[in-house]
């Protein structure tokens, strides 16, 4: 079977509040007492793989998970029944259930390795079955911990499980919840946590971008979910991290590209869908701008650090970071961004039968040409010393870098690795010119002492030399790409 559930997080000051609306005199508590499974080098966790056996009241019931996506999952559940004393693990029960065994040989037959116990979880589950219409939504508030030895884990999350009815629907109740609770989405299962925990980690390695072919036997609206949906799973997973306060350096910066990317999807391919949302693709740009701002400063500190002279800038630079990491932490699990990740969910999962299918690969042809017009026109109004004029080239090269390779998938061109080169080299002057640019305009903003106009220019002086090699890379792609008419 198929579960289709949503986690969140809740913040301390709406936990009373959350669990009255729950209303305890409707709902159902019971004591969920989990041991999961896995080789010693965790295997099956590597595969995104739980197994476990979890006492439900007093019956044992033996499960198997497999993600598929952060809203889908396989599920497989073997009631055991009662028992005096908890079971031995059973792989036999499998054999009735092929896709289960498929999942389960296609891993345990890499290893010689057991599987041994690896952790337990101690809940206790409030739980109600929600009715709106023909849809029946079961939200479970789970509180307790996560236990490997005498390390624990603190447990207080909220999932709500689709029992019948549409995606759509489930996510639609979720945002009310968002809304009046301020839940943050948390897609890290109580296997990655546990795991983690049995590791003595904190948190999981950053999730970072697969390749997107477009499927050419699809339409361009279904290929656009397609690629939406992949780029939520990119994101997500880092966006949690940051969220809960454990992310390294690299979950940031794998969130910034993940909502780059998904910002330029939305903003270049939005004729490919009636159904995307005009106001999308300025939210994801906010929201990215703040991960570039943060990013900005933390490479001018790197870079420009020995030559900042003035100790009121450099501390005001370390202030500046500060500040931009704090409101980072905020804005990634706040209610505006969780209900856009909600709302993407939605567009990602949902099929558009009102509209007329566009042909793919007219579509894509479509946005090239779009896309080649307008970085030649930029070009034309682009001089070495309008710096405003030279950061629109930046980004019209940026978003061509971003939707070239994806769009070209459906071309059978020899030649292509050519016109890759020539539109790379062009986005590495783009991106030179940009932290440039950025670190002059910060310097300016400052209360400028005589060290600072060194720096600045300095800075300037850089600036024109890269700002020649953008013109002339880009120039040189607009030449070379002659493959498409």
């Amino acid at each position: 079977m198929t579960e289709i559930e949503l986690k969140f997080q809740i913040p301390d000051a709406r936990r009373n509040a959350l669990l009255k609306a729950l209303d305890p005199k409707k709902s159902e508590s019971i004591s969920l007492q989990a041991r999961y499974y896995d080789t010693a080098d965790r295997l099956l966790a590597q595969h995104g793989i739980a197994l476990r056996q979890r006492l439900e009241g007093t019956r044992w019931v033996q499960t198997l998970k497999a993600g598929k996506t952060h809203i889908e999952r396989f599920e497989h559940n073997h009631d055991l029944g009662e028992l005096p004393q908890p079971p031995a693990l059973n792989l036999s029960i499998y054999d009735a259930a092929p896709e289960a065994r498929q999942l389960l040989d296609t891993v345990l037959t890499q290893t010689e390795s057991p599987l041994q116990l690896q952790f337990e979880t101690d809940i206790t589950r409030t739980s109600r079955v929600i009715q709106l219409d023909e849809v029946e939504i079961e939200a479970s508030l789970d509180v307790g911990c996560i236990r490997s030895g005498e390390r624990e884990y603190p447990v207080h999350e909220i999932e709500f499980e689709l029992k019948s009815g549409s995606v759509q629907a489930l996510l639609a109740f979720c945002f009310e919840w968002v809304k009046k609770y301020q839940l943050w989405l948390d897609v890290r299962s109580k296997a990655e946590m546990g795991n983690l925990l049995a590791l003595d980690l904190q948190v999981s390695p950053p999730r970072l971008a697969e390749e997107f072919r477009l499927n050419k036997k699809a339409s361009a609206d279904q290929n656009l979910r397609l690629l939406i949906a992949q780029q939520l799973q990119h994101l997500l997973p880092n966006i949690a991290a940051i969220s809960a306060g454990v992310n390294e350096a690299e979950h940031i910066v794998q969130a910034q590209n993940a909502l780059n990317q998904l910002y330029l999807t939305v903003h270049l391919l939005k004729d490919w869908s009636a159904s995307i949302s005009e106001k999308w693709a300025n939210q994801l740009l906010a929201f990215r701008q703040q991960f570039d701002q943060l990013q900005h400063l933390e490479h001018m500190q790197n870079t420009l650090g020995t030559f900042l002279q003035n100790p009121n800038t450099a501390s005001n630079l370390a202030k500046d970071i500060l500040y931009a990491k704090e409101k980072l932490a905020n804005l990634v699990k706040s209610t505006q961004n969780v209900h856009h990740y909600l709302e993407l969910l939605m567009f990602s999962l949902d099929e558009d039968a009102s509209h007329p299918a566009q042909d793919l690969k007219q579509a894509a042809q479509q946005t090239l040409q779009h896309q080649y017009k307008l970085l030649q026109e930029q070009l034309n109004q682009t001089s070495q010393t309008d710096f405003d004029s030279l950061d629109q080239l930046a980004q019209k090269i940026n978003a061509l870098k971003f939707i070239f390779p994806v769009l070209t998938t459906i071309y059978d061109v020899k030649n292509l690795q050519k016109y890759s080169k020539a539109l790379n080299d062009a986005q590495l002057a783009a991106q030179e010119y940009q932290v440039l640019s950025s670190a002059a305009l910060y310097i300016q903003q400052t209360e400028l002492k005589a060290s600072d106009w060194f720096v600045l220019g300095w800075l300037t002086a850089k600036q024109e030399v890269h700002a020649q090699a953008l013109l002339d890379a880009t120039e040189q792609f607009l030449v070379s790409r002659k493959f498409i008419k």
